[in-house]
């Protein structure tokens, strides 16, 4: 309608019948003459305002009535022809309806008390029918309920959109007809395609063709009842990705009544992702485990100490060959520290960052060495009640340092070539091939080149291992390192028992020197070690140290006590062994019974004629 259909005139109505119609109106109204003063203000403005007929009439009060700031009104701005200003003063105002005559705008209105509404506000000239503008209407209907019901609708979509977008698993909302009406940010990535692309696809689009009866049937017993529990599908499902790849999935399908009709939710997680995930927190799991485990036992003294030549000729070669990936072959009699060697190449070693995993060979059972080493599957024996991981998957990208390795059964030593030949092993009880990426060092006590010979070691695997071999020197060819070990296990054992010892007391190092060491090193720890708890002050005195020729029986003796001593010590390893069920090795076996290393029970066996009670004897 335009200016000229809308001419003002007294004539139109008879005025009191104008003045009572426009008073009852539910909408707020005022009209202004030419000059902006107010000429009519209803009931409703002024409940709107405060602001009653009489203050208002016949004065511009009317801007202050729906502004603190005495904001000119739209009615003014058409009446100034002002239009331009709108923006300026009504920033966040929505314009529904804009020309020279007519304006209409959706705006928060602050009003003089504090309160806010939310207006639909619109004026529009009146002129008499010459075309002359004779005042200029304005109303206001309050609209502040629906607006706050659709602010809060939307800040609800906005948080279910936040939540289902948020949400790690693939959703998948359809109707009856199957048609896709909402697919989440996790359904685009587990699916490779976009929502766009997706919604009003038929949800089976997505199944594999293999598993829509079994979707379907699900779907049916989901959709029969009118309040469904929600029905999961652990098995049996599998998705197809945009280029048509399969995949196994697990699903969860829930149905919810709107308007009497399902709504359909499917729920969707990648079991390959899920099943990495496991595997990833298991090995973690199992590195912690050994970790923790190896901490324990670990040395305290994390360095070769060594002052000797023959010594540091020793890590010359550690220091040239640890960059490499070249196999080690540590060599040299128990107790010289070749573990502590091996933890010092791998730790120059670019595998570094990753995990070094050490195995004691000769403290394994001979029937649980391929488990420990290559893992095994479950139920692949007797108490195998779960998969388990063997060291070489452990030590993967890593370092493997296979103490003893001397010990292991020939049967072990061709899977062992195997893995270090190409990297591929199979757990006990498996088929499957995996595959491993280590570094091997390797460390014994026997000369393996004899055991070669006899048999008792593969010489394929012996030339494998034997690429960069290290012989560690004893220590009783290494005398310069007596007191400097001595002195460094005297500060640790101090430190860790609490004791005030602070110096060997006289004659101590002449008697550690005099000494043959045939447990090298660590038995130079444990005589300080017991030293140290022994002192009662600052000086640690060491006891007449005998070496092992002072206790062979002297050549006068005679031959009857020699048999009633080797008597003696057979009656004493056999009922070690029986105690053990003739175990050798392990926590429980005879060898720790009688605080015998494995390897010096089995001589001392085959001395004394002691056979096994059984073949599975270890």
């Amino acid at each position: 309608m335009s200016r000229s259909d809308r001419s003002f005139s007294s004539s139109t109505l008879p005025f009191p019948w104008t003045d009572l119609l426009l008073d009852q109106l539910p909408e707020a109204l005022f009209i202004l003459d030419p000059g902006h003063r107010v000429l009519f203000w209803n009931r409703a403005c002024a409940r709107m305002t405060g602001l009653c007929a009489e203050e208002v009439l016949h004065t511009d009060r009317h801007r202050e009535a729906f502004s603190p700031e005495r904001l000119p009104t739209l009615a003014d701005l058409l009446l100034d022809q002002e239009l331009d200003r709108l923006s300026e003063l009504y920033p966040a105002a929505i314009p529904t309806r804009f020309s020279t005559d007519n304006i209409r705008i959706d705006h928060w209105c602050s009003f003089p008390s504090g309160e806010r509404r939310y207006l639909a506000t619109q004026a529009v000239l009146l002129s008499d029918p010459s075309g002359k503008v004779v005042a200029a209407v304005q109303t206001h209907r309050d609209r502040t309920a629906p607006r706050l019901s659709e602010e809060r609708l939307a800040e609800s979509e906005a948080r279910l959109s936040a939540i289902l977008g948020s949400s790690m698993d693939a959703l998948l909302c359809f109707r009856e007809d199957l048609r896709l009406q909402l697919f989440n940010r996790a359904a685009e990535r587990l699916f490779g395609i976009g929502r766009a692309d997706a919604l009003g696809r038929p949800v089976d689009f997505f199944l594999s063709p293999r598993c829509r009866p079994v979707f379907c049937r699900f779907l049916t017993l989901c959709g029969a009842e009118s309040d469904p529990e929600p029905i999961w599908i652990p098995e049996g499902l599998h998705g197809l990705r945009e280029g048509r790849e399969e995949f196994p999935i697990q699903a969860t399908l829930t149905a919810t009544r709107v308007g009497g009709h399902p709504l359909f939710t499917l729920s969707v997680r990648d079991v390959g992702a899920l099943r990495g995930a496991e595997k990833a927190i298991q090995r973690l799991r199992l590195e912690n485990e050994y970790l923790q485990e190896k901490l324990s036992r670990e040395e305290e003294i994390g360095e070769f100490l060594t002052e000797s030549p023959n010594g540091r000729a020793v890590l010359r070669q550690i220091e040239q060959v640890a960059p490499t990936d070249a196999t080690v072959l540590l060599q040299g009699e128990t107790g010289t520290g070749k573990e502590l060697l091996a933890r010092a190449i791998h730790r120059k070693s670019r595998r570094s960052g990753a995990i070094l995993v050490s195995v004691n060979c000769a403290a394994l059972p001979s029937e649980l060495v391929e488990s420990e080493l290559f893992g095994h599957e479950k139920g692949a024996f007797t108490g195998a009640v779960q998969e388990r991981k063997g060291r070489f998957e452990l030590a993967d990208q890593g370092t493997l340092f296979l103490d003893e390795i001397g010990e292991l059964p020939l049967s072990t030593q061709a899977k062992l070539l195997r893995v270090l030949q190409d990297g591929k092993f199979e757990r006990v009880g498996g088929t499957r091939t995996l595959r491993t990426d280590v570094r091997l060092i390797a460390a014994t006590n026997r000369r393996l080149e004899e055991d070669v010979r006899k048999g008792r070691f593969r010489s394929d695997l012996f030339y494998r291992i034997h690429v960069f071999p290290i012989e560690i020197p004893p220590l009783r060819e290494r005398p310069r390192d007596i007191p400097l070990l001595a002195h460094a296990f005297l500060r640790r054992f101090s430190a860790k028992l609490g004791k005030p010892a602070v110096a060997l007391g006289a004659g101590a190092l002449e008697r550690l020197a005099a000494y043959s060491w045939p447990g090298n090193v660590r038995e130079l720890q444990n005589i300080i070690e017991r030293a140290v708890i022994l002192s009662t002050g600052p000086l640690v005195e060491i006891d007449p140290l005998e070496n092992p020729s002072s206790f062979a029986p002297p050549a006068a003796s005679p031959a009857p006590l020699a048999r009633r001593l080797q008597k003696i010590e057979q009656q004493q390893i056999r009922e070690a062994l029986e105690q053990s069920r003739w175990r050798i090795s392990g926590p429980l076996g005879a060898a720790t019974r009688l605080g015998l290393h494995p390897n010096t029970l089995r001589y001392r066996m085959r001395k004394l004629g002691l056979l096994p009670s059984s073949p599975g004897s270890k």
